[in-house]
């Protein structure tokens, strides 16, 4: 056995171990498309029942997107990648389209009127059986799918779906930050945000509740962050209300501690259960604090020290 597969057995016991819960490897190291590859492996090898050959079938979906997007370099690639994830999990796709200074319609048949309102949602299922896939880009570019067919959308179907949508989103931003549009428009974006946030912050026209949505979204583009929760302190208890970008009927309440709020909390931290679901969807950092009186928490993959001092001085 030359050294590169003793690297790899090594490499694949550890992940094994991780898997029953005997390392923390992951949470230490981000999972590689080597990762991916391995697991693949590994399932063919040890299983065989129908079960485990749709989850292989959804492994093999997650490692081929990975590995389509590093050779990406124009939109139209990102399409023929979306249309090949949607049409393998069961989706008869009917049209494929771009927003961005309008609306281009790159395959298939899809009109602007047809697309709803998806706000914080990667897919939209329509009355009339129609469903809408959107993979975001920047200052509120994207792409959406339309497609036909019943398809049940199991745990592990959906978990693919959206990791796979979040990386053609990562590719999609990387091609736009090559163009000129993107660069030459980045500062006024944040120096609109900026603006915005403070002009909400200071409007006595506005209903407290409506201005402390706002601000939430609002920061939360500013910063890139992956989510913001909003929270009602009840019994010393910390009650999930609503959110941005996450799925708060995972959570059911969590303690209030006095050394929750104001400080940014790492995964590495955290041993209580509840609170680590907070790092179930791509965090590794949250930060619980105040805005304008109401408890919110906000997760991203950076120090959120600098986005708690904003926010308290709001």
């Amino acid at each position: 056995m030359g050294l590169l597969d003793k690297a790899r057995s090594y490499r694949e016991k550890l992940i094994i171990s991780s898997l029953k819960g005997e390392n923390d490897l992951f949470s230490k190291k981000p999972v590689t498309v080597e990762d991916l590859k391995i697991l693949k492996d590994l399932y063919e090898r040890t299983t065989s029942t129908q079960i485990a050959t749709a989850k292989l079938s959804l492994l093999n979906l997650l490692v081929k997107v990975v590995e389509d997007v590093r050779y990406l370099s124009s939109v139209e690639g990102l399409v023929s990648s979306l249309y090949t994830l949607l049409s393998r999990i069961g989706y008869d796709v009917e049209g494929i389209g771009y927003m961005m200074e309008k609306f281009d319609v790159i395959y298939g048949d899809l009109e602007e009127n047809e697309i709803p309102v998806m706000l914080g949602v990667d897919y939209y299922s329509a009355e009339d059986g129609k469903f809408f896939f959107k993979v975001g880009g920047e200052m509120g570019t994207f792409l959406v799918a339309k497609c036909k067919g019943k398809v049940n959308l199991d745990e592990d179907t959906e978990m693919i779906v959206k990791k796979c949508i979040d990386i053609l989103s990562v590719a999609l931003r990387l091609i736009q930050f090559k163009g000129l549009d993107i660069q030459r428009f980045w500062g006024y974006r944040n120096s609109f945000l900026l603006s915005q946030i403070y002009s909400l912050a200071n409007d006595d026209r506005l209903d407290e509740n409506d201005r402390v949505t706002m601000l939430a979204y609002c920061i939360k583009e500013l910063f890139g962050l992956n989510f913001v929760i909003f929270f009602e302190e009840k019994g010393g208890n910390l009650k999930p209300k609503f959110a941005l970008d996450f799925p708060v009927s995972v959570l059911v309440s969590l303690k209030l501690t006095s050394d929750l709020l104001g400080k940014n909390i790492n995964s590495l931290e955290v041993v209580d259960l509840e609170l680590s679901k907070l790092f179930s969807y791509g965090s590794r950092n949250v930060a619980f604090t105040k805005l304008r009186g109401r408890t919110i928490c906000v997760g991203a993959n950076y120090d959120l020290s600098f986005v708690i001092s904003m926010i308290s001085g709001l």
